[in-house]
């Protein structure tokens, strides 16, 4: 069964256990270490993280913990199974999960989900990448790793110091938790013996060309950090925090990088204070997206935490 921890007299449950709060609070090297950690906690079935919160809040209404338990245990096993399905029939599993998220009044009759496959063929290290398209709630994206079983040891050993289900999970809660950052995806949990990570959608602008054009030179830095914030949300006070490196002054005037060196440099930036880097960074720019923020305004946020390590 799954251990839970409550909260308070009316007995919310935080789906906070053991196990999540240490991948949060800790950096692990690799692997061996984060395994090490679930087979202390063989409660939870390889699961760490939290679900969503428009689907806690549904659960906090019912007051028998006993109850609260079984429920979250079927739920991240009819999710597991969904995501099985999914492999051959997207809608087979759309319709598992819809009927089990209804049963527990997770969804209303005006919600509902529909997973869809994507295009996952230039990931290295994922299977599969389905969308849960929603409807009246916030959209999921789901990861399913790749199994690297099949690698040779020395390979996999390598591999699976930055990339894979344990290390990735391990590093999204991490983050998540230790940097509050807007330009990061969010993760809400992993299922490390089923091999998925489910996180916000972060949806795409549609063929997104900014009609902005970054110049080559401005007459001070702050009106290239304005131009900055209309294409891609860096804010001066983010630049400033982080100390980032957008360009250079000379004879008056203020000379601005390259913009794909002033993405790397801005998360590079954000990493580097907290003793960490994104080695992919660098050479796969699709790890960033280009989407938007509540009011519609353009968003740059990185979506995959494969790649990252102590500097």
């Amino acid at each position: 069964m799954i251990n839970t921890t409550f909260e308070n007299k009316n007995i919310n449950i935080n789906f906070k256990g053991g196990i999540t709060q240490k991948l949060k609070r800790n950096y692990y090297n690799a692997e061996p270490d984060i395994i090490n950690i679930f087979n202390r906690h063989p409660q939870k079935n390889g699961i760490a993280g939290v679900l969503p919160k428009p689907w806690i809040e549904k659960l906090n209404s019912i007051n028998n913990k006993n109850t609260k338990r079984e429920i979250i245990k079927e739920l991240y096993q009819g999710f597991a199974q969904a995501v099985q399905t999914a492999k051959e029939n997207t809608s087979q599993a759309t319709e598992k999960l819809n009927t089990l998220l209804y049963k527990h009044k997770i969804l209303n009759k005006n919600q509902k989900y529909n997973i869809k496959k994507i295009d996952t063929s230039k990931a290295a290290y994922t299977e599969n990448g389905y969308i849960l398209e929603g409807t009246g709630i916030d959209s999921l994206f789901i990861k399913e790793f790749a199994d690297l079983k099949n690698k040779k040891t020395q390979i996999y050993k390598k591999i699976t110091e930055r990339h894979g289900k344990f290390v990735e999970l391990a590093r999204a809660l991490q983050i998540n938790n230790q940097i509050k950052d807007r330009h990061l995806m969010h993760t809400c949990w992993g299922d490390t013996k089923n091999g998925y990570m489910v996180s916000e959608y972060v949806k795409p602008l549609k063929e997104y060309k900014s009609p902005l054009e970054i110049k080559e030179f401005y007459d001070d830095e702050k009106l290239l950090i304005d131009d900055l914030y209309k294409k891609y949300g860096f804010t001066h006070k983010e630049i400033k925090k982080y100390n980032v490196r957008i360009g250079y002054e000379y004879e008056g005037k203020f000379y601005s990088y390259p913009e794909d060196r002033i993405i790397f440099n801005y998360f590079d930036s954000m990493f580097g204070r907290y003793g960490l880097a994104h080695y992919d960074l660098y050479w796969n720019p699709d790890n960033c997206i280009i989407t938007s923020d509540k009011s519609g305004n353009p968003l740059i946020k990185l979506i995959d935490y494969g790649g990252i390590s102590k500097v």
